[in-house]
């Protein structure tokens, strides 16, 4: 429902409003009773839903969501037929008063008037961004002038010969230092770092902002573009960790077992983060984050497994510039199949009392007429495998009462397998070329094509085209398009710190070398003190945005700690 029949807090000035509302006054001026209706206006093909009678000659005043636009009107009775009058379409911002008038003449009434304008609810995030820019500053200037005054202080004596500043050199040679952390790709642990620090920052509430939640269903927030990150940096690492062990001759078989074992033991965490407060096996959720991308990796890296060589066998000639795509034609042949079949299934499979191929949430959408439907061939195979153990969330904010949908059950760990085999295609970049040019302009060569196919796709819009971009349903669209974002922003990395060596890569990297230390830590403390606590009073942006970013220094400060010391625990 977008609009409550609830009026408290905004008739009470010793109430604070909740965060997300706004309160709106409708006064009826007719001599009769009318309707108030209202629907958020990203639900497409939805019916209005009533909200409230409005008496007549009243003011009635009532709670509305800000967190979507509204579309609303009032129903009527004329002439023994009901009609919908003064269609609108508006932007509340959260906390503001506003005022609408309805006029006895039939259909007649005023535009929306602000009666308060509220302050800007992102000023905390702005502040919160300035703040970190700040002491990034404070951070950089300290270290600059800490390492100028250590070169002054180093300075060589102008007394002494050169006779024995030669000697002294040539006793003293300098040392070469190998360690865990100096062996890592940076941008690498960067890319990761950022995924994993934003995931924690994101669980914990993200500061109750719209924009760093998942989307309802269509389209894409910065929160969904977390776990694609996270896939595409695990099959980056893929290439590398496979070509080595082939080399220092590890059979296949070996191999394939180490995967397996590191595959158990992500789905044992996985099922033990779901299990937390759960009373009975009965309510355990099967799927989760690490069993999908437990179960993606594996795919991926048996693939790679069976089709690597120890060394490189391409001919060159003159498609050289493709060795990195036609060594592995037979791993595209596989991955290939398994989009087609994934398609295949979501578009041809019967799925009772629903359309072939629809992709909706259900409830509200297409007017209530495919209330049953949510997920279409996905949610459908994971109620029907998994039944009451999947992510049994009933309510969606924007279309209502829906079906349970797991968004890791199975057609979506299928998605996530293309996720980590297009991070593998970037991995065999790195390791196939050895000129930094010539690696960055192949990922921004993938970053234009990945992003072309979704967008055509998706229509280059949110929700129409063949495939809309849906992080629910991993649609492929969403797959390309994620996977384009992450071969653009790991280039732009690449660049920065291990080509140019402009930047260290810090904070990032140091929660990148740790990064499910930090994931399974997270939720196993989330909720509890230091990590956070109750806030007393109403709950704001402000109050809950300082927790959550509390969490996540503190978490990025135990990565920091844990960096220095070289403990890096992996799985």
């Amino acid at each position: 429902m977008s609009a409550k029949n609830t009026s408290g807090a905004c008739l009470n000035s010793n109430k604070s409003l909740p965060i997300d509302t706004a309160c709106l006054s409708i006064r009826n001026y007719n001599d009769h009773i009318v309707t108030f209706f209202s629907r958020f206006v990203d639900c497409h093909y939805c019916s209005e839903q009533p909200v409230v009678n409005l008496p007549a000659n009243s003011n009635t005043t009532i709670q509305v969501s800000t967190k979507y636009p509204l579309q609303f009107a009032y129903n009527d009775t004329v002439g023994g037929e009901q009609y919908f009058w003064c269609n609108k379409n508006y932007s509340f911002k959260e906390h503001g008063k506003y005022g609408w008038n309805l006029y006895p003449v039939t259909g007649n009434c005023s535009d929306i008037y602000p009666l308060y304008e509220p302050w800007n609810p992102y000023l905390p995030l702005l502040a919160a961004a300035m703040a970190y820019i700040l002491a990034l500053i404070i951070l950089f200037t300290s270290r600059l002038i800490i390492n100028t005054v250590k070169i002054y202080l180093r300075k060589p004596d102008e007394s002494q010969s050169d006779f024995d500043r030669l000697q002294e050199s040539e006793s003293s040679p300098p040392m070469l230092s190998v360690s865990k952390t100096s062996m890592r790709i940076q941008s690498l642990d960067a890319l990761r770092g950022i995924a994993v620090l934003l995931m924690i920052f994101v669980n914990n509430g993200g500061g109750e902002y719209v924009f760093l939640k998942h989307a309802a269903w269509n389209g894409l927030t910065v929160a969904d573009l977390i776990l694609p990150f996270f896939a595409w940096t695990m099959g980056f690492t893929v290439v590398n960790s496979v070509r080595v062990q082939l080399r220092v001759s590890i059979s296949r078989t070996r191999l394939v077992i180490k995967q397996l074992r590191r595959t158990a033991f992500l789905i044992l965490f996985g099922l033990l983060i779901n299990s937390q407060q759960k009373s009975s096996l009965a309510e355990l959720r099967f799927p989760g984050i690490l069993q999908l991308l437990a179960i993606s990796y594996f795919v991926c890296s048996m693939i790679e497994t069976c089709f690597a060589n120890a060394q490189r066998n391409f001919q060159f000639g003159r498609f050289v510039f493709l060795q990195d795509i036609l060594e592995r034609w037979a791993q595209w042949l596989v991955v290939l199949a398994i989009i087609l079949i994934h398609t295949c299934i979501t578009f041809l499979l019967p799925v009772p009392g629903c359309p072939r191929g629809y992709l909706g949430p259900g409830g509200y959408d297409h007017f209530s007429k495919y209330v049953n439907c949510t997920g279409g061939a996905a949610g459908y195979i994971d109620r029907t495998i998994f039944g009451k153990h999947i992510y049994m969330k009933l309510k969606n904010p924007i279309y209502g009462s829906t079906l349970p949908h797991d968004p890791e059950g199975l057609m979506n760990t299928i998605s996530a397998i293309i996720i980590v085999f297009l991070g593998v295609q970037a991995g065999r970049i790195y390791v196939t070329y050895y000129q930094a040019n010539s690696r960055i302009i192949r990922w921004v060569a993938w970053f234009v094509g990945t992003g072309l196919i979704a967008g055509i796709l998706c229509d280059f819009s949110k929700d129409n085209g063949v495939i809309p971009v849906n992080k629910n349903m991993m649609s492929l669209s969403y797959v390309l398009c994620t996977s384009s974002f992450a071969f653009l922003l790991f280039a732009i990395l690449y660049y920065l710190i291990d080509h140019k060596k402009y930047w260290t890569g810090a904070p990032f990297i140091y929660a990148g070398a740790n990064s499910i230390l930090l994931y399974i830590g997270h939720y196993v403390t989330m909720g509890l003190f230091p990590f956070a606590w109750d806030i007393p009073g109403t709950l704001t942006h402000k109050s809950v945005l300082a927790m959550n970013l509390w969490t996540t220094v503190l978490w990025a400060f135990i990565a920091y700690v844990l960096y220095k010391k070289e403990i890096l625990i992996s799985i």
